[in-house]
């Protein structure tokens, strides 16, 4: 096992090493995973993050630029459908950075934040391609290389309870150099 690993981390380094020689972005599959939230309403002008960073463990190697793309099905109980939203990213703390402290969420002017996906609607049950980091792929990068990043979203039209956003075939697009 142990050489498994040594070998799986050599083959890793090398391709990273290869990528960032050539310039070429390197290509690797994610597990799927699935997000839930309770309830999604009307945030227009607002980003509504999750109270807590997404903690990670800082790559080896520094990354310039992370595209996110696959598939991925939203399954809610419809208040007023379809839900309309675009997907931001941030590495500063909101708390320090004026947001509103909403008690399990922060809630930031969307005027000042990063947007990481272009405007997605989704109805009930769909499953859609969707792409994270473009615009902005450095947004994802500075947040792998800072070992935090909170992901949120604005909602520009829709409201819904039991949301589910299931995420599969996903790859990652990472350039290193």
């Amino acid at each position: 096992m142990k050489t498994l690993l040594r070998t799986s981390a050599l083959v890793l380094t090398l391709a990273a090493a290869l990528a960032a020689c050539s310039k070429a972005p390197l290509t690797v599959p994610l597990e799927d995973f699935s997000i839930s939230v309770d309830a999604v309403g009307n945030t227009v002008g607002q980003v509504v993050y999750p109270k807590n960073a997404a903690q990670f463990d800082r790559p080896v190697v520094g990354v310039k630029t992370i595209r996110l793309s696959g598939r991925v099905t939203v399954s809610y109980t419809a208040v007023q459908a379809p839900l309309v939203m675009t997907f931001y990213a941030r590495t500063d703390d909101p708390g320090a950075a004026g947001c509103t402290d909403a008690g399990l969420a922060w809630i930031c002017d969307a005027a000042g934040e990063t947007p990481i996906s272009s405007e997605y609607s989704f109805a009930n049950g769909e499953t859609q391609q969707v792409t994270l980091g473009d615009p902005n792929p450095e947004a994802l990068a500075d947040g792998i290389n800072q070992g935090r990043i909170w992901i949120g979203a604005e909602v520009t039209s829709g409201a819904a309870t039991g949301v589910s956003f299931d995420f599969t075939q996903m790859v990652a697009e990472v350039t290193v150099f």
